[in-house]
């Protein structure tokens, strides 16, 4: 059998860290000829310049795509960056051919891949559909995402249940777990002193902040900001602030969180932890506040308390160490009364991590490795449920060649 040549996309921090461990073990193993595209937000300096850290994790690179400029990112540069990212992917793809696109997450970022992909009759294979983050555009790109890909690898059973009640095809998804989860202890140990990196005395705790734009918010994003900013003047302990995502309005949050530690001595800013640090912060916080991802997914691993801040995160499924208040000043510091107190701590330390599961890679490197017919891949077909069962014909179709 052909060894399928699988080219994984990575665009930015929110997905890296769900794609690695899968690239890792595909590049590991020979029935996958595994490539590596990064682009996007990894090549930005004033994101981080996260493409530093690919490379110092020992991944080859096959080649990088650069479609983020260094204007102001507001929704007409975001288009026009939209439609750069596109070109280059189609040029890519077009050119080299891969049997599949592996992509994850829900950022505008990877539509443009998906979109170059599905146009050229590249099956695509999607990690994380099936989600719901209600108060965000990245839940309309999910599902866009979702419509153009083939093969759906997602979280939880009941993202599978979501996939298949608007219309997939039972075959084509597949309930892996989060491909984070699995790396989650090795990098949180290897950073023995992360006070002294972050320059914390170490005798001091902190608290870790993560505070991104929001799209769906009543709220203009200059006054969510500055929200934020007002909650952090009643914090008394040291705050360690990471960037927010390449989204429309970032360039106005890093201009503010920026002004304002340099005014503010207890607070470090950091553009790009990397995953060492910043799981190594994660286990290491008094607790989290903000609106990130990672306080839904990785932080009941570490028993980490979240403060979750506004309706980013809306319908995502949580550990019961998060606390969900609104984007309102009096809510959030009565949140925070509660998340930094040595009960919602104890609660937090016992608390299960509803994504995690053991065979997460096991069952994503199978589905790379299995035999699909790539026309059936392609060929999808939308099972109505206004339909009568008996006329749906290929819902039994197993999707492999023989």
């Amino acid at each position: 059998m052909k060894v399928p040549n699988v080219y994984f996309v990575t665009l930015g921090r929110s997905d890296y860290s769900t794609i690695r461990p899968i690239v890792r073990a595909a590049m590991a193993d020979s029935k996958v000829d595994a490539k590596l595209i990064v682009g996007g937000g990894h090549l930005l300096t004033r994101h981080g310049h996260s493409i530093s850290q690919i490379e110092e994790d020992g991944f080859s690179i096959h080649t990088t795509v650069d479609f983020l400029s260094e204007r102001v990112l507001d929704v007409v540069e975001l288009a026009h960056s939209y439609e750069r990212a596109i070109s280059h992917f189609v040029r890519i793809f077009s050119l080299e051919q891969p049997d599949y696109v592996f992509v994850v997450g829900d950022r505008w970022e990877m539509l443009a891949v998906v979109s170059a992909s599905s146009l050229l009759q590249i099956p695509v294979i999607h990690h994380s559909g099936g989600d719901i983050t209600q108060g965000s555009a990245d839940n309309q790109i999910r599902y866009a995402i979702t419509n153009l890909s083939h093969l759906h690898l997602v979280a939880l059973d009941q993202h599978r249940e979501r996939l298949l009640k608007l219309g997939e095809e039972d075959w084509r998804v597949i309930t892996s777990g989060e491909p984070a989860l699995t790396e989650l202890e090795t990098y949180a140990s290897a950073v023995s002193d992360i006070q002294g990196e972050l320059g914390i005395p170490s005798s001091q705790q902190f608290v870790l902040a993560t505070f991104h734009p929001t799209s769906f918010d009543v709220l203009p994003v200059a006054d969510q900001i500055e929200i934020y900013l007002q909650i952090l003047d009643c914090i008394q302990d040291p705050i360690v602030i990471t960037a927010p995502n390449a989204d429309a309005g970032s360039d106005l949050f890093l201009q503010k969180i920026k002004e304002y530690v340099s005014r503010n001595e207890r607070v470090r800013f950091v553009e790009n932890l990397g995953s060492e640090k910043y799981y190594a912060a994660m286990s290491q916080a008094l607790y989290m506040m903000g609106n990130s991802s990672s306080g839904m997914w990785e932080s009941s691993s570490f028993g980490l308390p979240v403060l979750n801040i506004g309706n980013r995160q809306s319908g995502r499924v949580h550990g019961e160490n998060v606390v969900n208040v609104p984007l309102q000043i009096s809510a959030i510091r009565e949140g925070i009364e509660i998340v930094a107190s040595p009960q919602w701590r104890e609660k937090s330390r016992h608390c299960r991590n509803p994504y995690l599961r053991k065979d997460t890679i096991d069952i994503i490197l199978t589905c790379l490795k299995a035999p699909w017919d790539r026309s059936q891949l392609l060929a999808k077909k939308f099972i109505d449920p206004l339909a009568r069962e008996d006329n749906l014909g290929i819902q039994g179709n197993s999707g492999k060649g023989s």
